[in-house]
């Protein structure tokens, strides 16, 4: 039995909105919402329902993997009541048996497409291909997608001559290029050559791919389908902590 339970904090202060002198402490919920059923919780009572995911899992032999997503806390106007929302992800091995969001492109055919990566060469995403393909969805601005670069460049590390790894923004070409000059990123990269919303941006493109805002993992097979689509890769822990569910994604589509 493998067991992962993993928190996330879904709150505008994860990626500093804030300055540090506008940032007040949370009050400690004594309350929890599940947004699932709107069934409101004890904390001893929350305890023991996570308790039970956990339990009702605990035989997988591929190991399975609890996410608790919670939202900013709601206070009643005595503020005795502090309730905090949450709503969970479970996911066995690679297969999510709950997820707390629907993601529509999963299945679905890329056609194939050429672009012209930063460096003045092409990169082929879609269509049928002898590799497997990832494609992370970024922008030099988002917090988050700075913050998973050097798991995503472990992983590129990795498996580098069994998949291929591409980098999609419609940041600015000139200013990728300069970022990656200080930033090392080690996926191909392909960007919009002005801010303009024509032919030369790869907004339309990226808005055709994409399910979710910034940042976005898009795992294609050699078919050039959807087969898995993920957010914000963990950022605490070793990077192989933080790269394993990639990993074992990449794995199972390398043996197809």
């Amino acid at each position: 039995m493998k067991r992962n339970v993993s928190i996330l904090l879904l709150v505008a202060l994860l990626f500093g909105c804030k300055s540090q002198r506008d940032r007040t402490p949370s009050p400690e919920p004594n309350y929890f919402l599940n947004l699932y059923t709107q069934e409101v919780l004890s904390k001893d009572a929350y305890n023991a329902f996570i308790d039970s995911l956990d339990v009702a899992y605990a035989d997988t032999v591929e190991g399975h993997f609890i996410t608790i997503h919670t939202k900013p806390i709601i206070t009643d106007e005595s503020g005795d009541s502090v309730i905090m929302p949450f709503i969970y992800d479970v996911r066995v091995g690679t297969e999510y048996k709950i997820r707390s969001k629907e993601y529509p492109r999963i299945g679905t055919n890329i056609a194939e497409k050429r672009l012209k990566t930063v460096t003045g060469d092409s990169v082929q995403i879609g269509g049928k291909q002898s590799k497997p393909t990832l494609i992370n969805l970024w922008f030099i601005g988002c917090g988050g997608c700075r913050a998973e670069i050097p798991a995503l460049n472990h992983l590129q590390k990795k498996y580098a001559d069994r998949v291929n790894f591409i980098a999609l923004t419609d940041d600015n070409e000139k200013d990728v290029r300069k970022f990656l000059k200080k930033t090392p990123y080690t996926f191909t990269h392909a960007a919009s050559q002005n801010w303009k919303y024509d032919e030369t941006s790869l907004r339309p493109y990226i808005d055709a791919i994409k399910s979710y805002p910034y940042p976005e993992n898009i795992f294609i097979d050699r078919n050039g389908i959807i087969r898995y689509v993920e957010g914000l890769m963990p950022t605490i822990g070793s990077l192989d902590d933080c790269t394993k569910h990639s990993e074992m994604i990449l794995d199972k589509l390398l043996k197809e």
